[in-house]
């Protein structure tokens, strides 16, 4: 099941910022549409959620848009569409909001070309535990001062910081896009089944007979950049045997667990996390 509903929705990024300077501790969510996958709050935590950010700003001609983190990623595809750009990130779990594509790190780029993911986030509007706004990266690639505490938000899970909006990088359409994981008539029968396996950081070399030997039969969504991919799994033995099969082949990969059987999260910034939340209120 779900978390709890949000405590608050804070309608603006200042009211954010009030609820975070007097919460004693936070959880930050966005539409909890990964909420099944994550560890739930302590119990005494303020669950905060930043679904009511949803201003977005696009400026075609300099192929930049300026998004808070509550805007859904079906809306701002078609909002792009209409200008004949894209965003080419994905996220191969369905629905969510651009702030919790980031904050999760389950993105991917839509092609290979366009990969790493991460590099079409320029910066980003960061509220930390003390309740201040930070301004982290730029407008352009040339002058985005902070960039890589704007890549650190990036798989942070909230735990640096909400983040409250983001400056994205865009570029023109073109025919060869892949198509959204959401609209991928497989994604639905590996959701469906009863054990689900997250893999990344695949071999740019994967082909569908590489697919065959691990994970053979197995429904199975593929990333456009072919370095991230969801199967599905009829038990636990099987998503076993595919997380080592994967891991073996030196990917990465996990059983996509629910939260009683979540391992403690470990953090990959602990001097960042140290410096922007010592008292350790966001979790």
């Amino acid at each position: 099941m779900r978390h709890p509903p949000a405590d608050l929705t804070p309608p603006t990024i200042a009211a954010l910022g009030a609820a975070l300077a007097e919460a004693r501790q936070a959880r930050i969510v966005g539409t909890q549409s990964l909420a099944l996958r994550t560890p739930p709050p302590p119990p005494n935590a303020l669950v905060i959620s930043t679904a009511a950010l949803t201003e977005c700003q696009i400026e075609p001609l300099d192929l930049i848009a300026r998004v808070e983190a509550g805007v859904r990623l079906a809306e701002l595809r078609e909002r792009l569409a209409a200008h004949g750009l894209a965003w080419p990130v994905e996220r191969l779990e369905p629905g969510g909001t651009v702030g919790g594509l980031i904050a999760s790190g389950r993105g991917s780029a839509v092609r290979a070309a366009d990969a790493p993911a991460r590099r079409w986030i320029l910066g980003a509007t960061v509220v930390l535990a003390s309740g201040e706004a930070i301004q982290v990266g730029g407008a352009t690639v040339k002058f985005s001062a902070g960039y890589g505490l704007t890549h650190a938000t990036w798989g942070s899970g909230g735990q640096l910081g909400a983040l409250a909006a983001v400056t994205l990088r865009l570029r023109h359409a073109v025919a060869a896009d892949a198509a959204c994981a959401d609209a991928r008539p497989q994604l639905a029968h590996v959701l469906a089944s009863p054990h689900e396996v997250r893999a990344d950081e695949l071999a740019a070399g994967w082909r569908d007979p590489d697919w065959e030997t691990v994970a053979a039969g197995l429904p199975r969504v593929v990333s456009g950049d072919g370095h991230r991919a969801l199967v599905g799994c009829p038990d636990r033995i099987a998503a076993e045997a595919v997380v080592a099969a994967i891991r073996s082949r030196g990917g990465w990969a996990e059983i996509d667990r629910p939260p009683a059987e979540s391992p403690p999260r470990s953090d990959a910034w602990q001097p960042l996390l140290d410096a922007l939340d010592p008292e350790g209120r966001l979790v």
